[in-house]
């Protein structure tokens, strides 16, 4: 004022009344300026506490806008936030735009006609004071969504985090050609990193909680599987215990952490868990195997057992994860897999030489019997083996072996066969010698026995004692008069060969006048399963 004053004191009395005037309007527009910012600057605390105060995300998005709008004396706006995974920008909030421009900038990409695009693009602020006449706008559909929503003009500043990277766009856009000032752009900038720092802040607190989520889902898993999930230090220390290894072991987490894992290891196995630790220090991943493990009761598991290094932030193995799976079914399975595998080898080839030696020593008066005979006897194993498989090879039921055999004489039209005695369950390897014993004493009755005339009848009967002992009749009725053969035939052979050797029991025939009895005794006959 001084200045100014001094200055003044050379001029005419006219010219110094104007010069006082002017002095004076300067001064009053200086004071309107001040007034001004002052407001630019109440206007920026308030929204700046506003943003502070905000916690939901999607709020803190449109006050940011809203306050970004005001300071700028805009008439619309938008905030993009950067995706990292696709590189584009994604429209999150918007103020004023037609509907259809909404959806078309709803992704930006960097090569876009938009301000921001080109912001992204750039890493800077891009202003445009009149959209038609911007070079890189011309002929875009970028343009074409600029006047479809009245802008003419546009500005776009980038959200920067303080330590570089970019977390989106901030813009505001007027209906009339325009150039912001530079002190609404200080201001602007103020906020910008307000709300990047708050963005970040939230984006944070966001993975923050969507890791808290997933570790809180990941020790449900770890709680709620049969799995036992087992991790140790490097010294192969127990530090966690699940409730999966609580029913695999018997042991309760309090017991186990603190406890050396060998704890569980059975001492032949002890090298086999030398050589694991060794790998996970290492930082090797040991993949599934079955082994066996130690019960709290002492009684061993067999599981399948994988082992995985932990690692701290730094990449460094600490400790060791553990996945134990009880398979103590599935090795139950495998051992009666392969103990039928070994029954079914062994039945085949038994078959096979029983089916040899019927054939070698089968005879009959022409080739036709001889076909009739062998596959009679065929025929009664293969109907035994449909009794066995209907079982699932656990054995067959004694008197539904002897009525498939005799079926032809049970029914009610024929009443020719009886059959009685209590129930007995004969294993796998004695149904088929039962079945041979049966089909020849059936086959000799139809040729030469009580089977052979109308009258005749066939009861076959058995008892079985407390000692064991299993005690079997065929007796023949009311059938032609017969006399003892003499010589013994193949089908006589057959019944002694199975009873003595196969059976390991005795057998005798009366050839009684009026029918044949064959008495069969089986001592020590009670491992064999009774049913009833």
């Amino acid at each position: 004022m001084k200045e100014v004053t001094g200055r003044l004191q050379d001029l005419p009395e006219e010219a110094s009344l104007e010069a006082e005037q002017v002095d004076d309007s300067h001064f009053h527009g200086q004071s309107q300026q001040k007034g001004a910012a002052a407001d630019d600057l109440a206007r920026l605390h308030e929204i700046s506490t506003s943003l502070i105060r905000e916690r939901n995300v999607a709020v803190l998005y449109e006050r940011v806008l809203d306050g970004a709008i005001s300071l700028m004396s805009a008439d619309m706006g938008s905030i993009q936030i950067f995706d990292r995974k696709r590189g584009e920008l994604k429209l999150i909030a918007s103020r004023g735009f037609h509907p259809e421009s909404t959806a078309f900038w709803e992704w930006v990409r960097p090569s876009s006609g938009s301000t921001s695009g080109h912001s992204l693009s750039s890493g800077g602020r891009v202003i445009v004071s009149d959209v038609e006449t911007c070079a890189f706008m011309a002929s875009t559909a970028d343009l074409d969504s600029y006047r479809r929503s009245g802008i003419r003009a546009v500005q776009s500043t980038p959200l920067v985090s303080r330590s570089g990277p970019l977390l989106g766009v901030i813009s505001t856009h007027w209906r009339e050609p325009h150039r912001p000032a530079e002190q609404a752009l200080g201001q602007l900038d103020v906020l910008a990193q307000q709300a990047a720092d708050l963005i970040e802040r939230s984006q944070a607190e966001a993975e923050l909680r969507q890791s808290e989520e997933h570790s809180r889902r990941l020790a449900e898993i770890v709680e709620s599987t049969d799995d036992a999930i087992i991790s140790t230090d490097l010294s192969a220390v127990i530090s966690t215990w699940n409730k999966g290894a609580e029913r695999l072991y018997g042991y309760t987490a309090e017991e186990m952490t603190g406890t050396p894992i060998r704890a569980l290891v059975p001492p032949g196995r002890y090298e086999e868990e030398l050589a694991i630790l060794a790998r996970i220090r290492c930082g090797e991943r040991v993949e599934a195997r079955d082994t066996v493990r130690r019960h709290k009761d002492g009684t061993l598991v067999d599981v399948l057992l994988t082992v995985s290094p932990l690692k701290n932030a730094a990449g460094e193995v600490v400790g060791g994860c553990s996945i134990v799976r009880d398979i103590t079914d599935r090795k139950r399975l495998e051992r009666d897999v392969q103990l039928l595998s070994r029954e079914l080898d062994h039945r085949a080839r038994n078959l096979l030489a029983v089916v040899q030696a019927m054939v070698s020593l089968s005879n009959a008066d022409t080739t036709q019997d001889l076909k009739a005979v062998i596959g009679g006897r065929i025929r009664a194993l293969s109907q035994t083996h449909t009794l066995l498989a209907e079982a699932n090879w656990t054995g067959a039921d004694l008197a539904g072996l002897v009525k498939q055999e005799l079926s032809p004489y049970c029914s009610e039209q024929a009443l020719r066969a009886n059959v009685n005695g209590p129930e007995v369950y004969l294993k796998t390897g004695q149904a088929q010698p039962f079945a041979l014993l049966f089909h020849e004493l059936t086959t000799n009755a139809v040729k030469y026995g009580a089977l052979s005339v109308p009258a005749g009848r066939v009861q076959v009967v058995w008892t079985k004692g407390d000692d064991g002992l299993l005690s079997l009749q065929w007796l023949e009725q009311d059938g032609p008069s017969i006399v003892p053969p003499q010589r013994r035939g193949f089908g006589m052979r057959v019944i002694e060969d199975v009873v003595r050797r196969q059976l390991l029991g005795e057998v005798r025939f009366d050839w009684a006048p009026g029918g044949l009895t064959c008495s069969i005794e089986l001592a020590n006959f009670a491992d064999t399963q009774e049913v009833g």
